[in-house]
């Protein structure tokens, strides 16, 4: 039984060691047969096939805990095409030493203003986008966690609706790209709804006039810039309406029916004035809501002001900021022009 027993432990004492001395010299794997190299550990060779690491997701990726320095993992859907990754004992890194691809860093938050029963958040683009173009951009009220969106890959102002009047809001903008959505921004500025109103100032201009829904309406220009002819005399432009809310398709009757340069549909049709280039020249209706809220707007000469309505091939109607009175007449009359955009 003791002979026995001491056969065993020598047996297990050679074992260990040939296990040891395996362990310590190099090893190879090669379909040659080739040895391997005596400075590697392990020395891989082949002329028909390759080395495949470990093979993730990025979610997969992200999901391993506390990774040690040197881990490498090839990310199948990071970048264009896929990505081999180390993790350098803080971040993780592309092959070459660069930022591994992954979510875009925070977006820089710019400031918000507000709107009837919505807000306007600014933000500059953040300096690393995963290696992945953004998508899109995303602000989140707080409170409420109201969204608004902007499908874009640069900077920009996103337009966030659905917010509360008389409520304070602040908002934080993250970007999302093929992996997903990054960090959020720091908080705006605080921003508090308020309905629109007859005189404010907004838009480029001032408020005159707001339809049913509290939420769009025109604005005037501040100011009577030029006196003008309304143009093409023996042109009749067909279709132009005197109903609020149709200056604008007016005013592009008159530009593509009439090519004489300098006349009061194109001369507002052209303007560009306090950041806004879609301004235009407002129908008999919405010149007269102009004439009621004159006050407010400001700015007029007491004359006669044209309108985009014609009233025949050789007239159109325009309206006098004095008396209030609306009358037609030729279009090659000298007339002030107001400019007016809608929100």
């Amino acid at each position: 039984m003791k002979t026995k027993m001491i056969k065993i432990i020598y047996a297990t004492a050679m074992m260990l060691f040939f296990i040891g001395s395996m362990f310590a010299q190099s090893v190879g794997i090669n379909d040659n047969g080739s040895s391997p190299n005596s400075k590697a550990m392990l020395d891989v060779s082949s002329t028909t096939k390759g080395l495949l690491p470990p093979r993730m997701t990025y979610a997969q990726r992200i999901a391993i805990t506390n990774p040690p320095s040197g881990l490498m993992v090839w990310c199948s859907n990071c970048g264009t095409y896929g990505e081999l990754q180390v993790y350098n004992g803080t971040a993780w890194t592309n092959l070459i030493g660069g930022a591994a691809s992954g979510l875009p860093d925070a977006p820089t938050i710019g400031t918000a203003t507000g709107g009837n029963t919505q807000a306007f958040v600014s933000f500059t683009a953040p300096g690393f986008d995963g290696n992945s173009p953004i998508i899109s951009y995303t602000a989140t009220s707080s409170p409420g966690g109201i969204t608004g969106t902007l499908n874009q890959a640069g900077s920009g102002t996103i337009t966030v609706t659905g917010l509360s009047n008389g409520t304070a809001y602040t908002f934080t903008v993250a970007a999302t790209n093929a992996l997903g959505t990054g960090a959020a921004s720091s908080a705006s500025n605080s921003v508090t709804p308020a309905a629109f109103a007859i005189g404010q100032a907004y838009g480029g201009g001032i408020i005159f006039y707001i339809d049913g829904t509290g939420q769009h309406g025109l604005i005037a220009a501040t100011n009577d810039p030029v006196v003008a002819q309304m143009g093409c005399v023996l042109t009749s432009i067909p279709g132009t309406s005197t109903a609020i809310g149709t200056g604008q398709a007016n005013t592009t009757l008159f530009v593509n029916g009439c090519s004489e340069a300098g006349r009061a549909a194109r001369i507002c049709n052209d303007l560009v004035l306090n950041g806004y280039s879609d301004w235009f020249l407002p129908s008999k209706d919405e010149l007269n809501l102009m004439y009621t809220h004159k006050n407010a707007i400001g700015g007029f000469v007491s004359d006669f002001h044209w309108s985009s309505s014609e009233y025949d091939g050789t007239q159109a109607w325009n309206q006098h900021f004095g008396d209030g009175s609306q009358d037609f007449a030729p279009k090659d009359y000298l007339r002030y022009v107001r400019a007016i955009r809608a929100f």
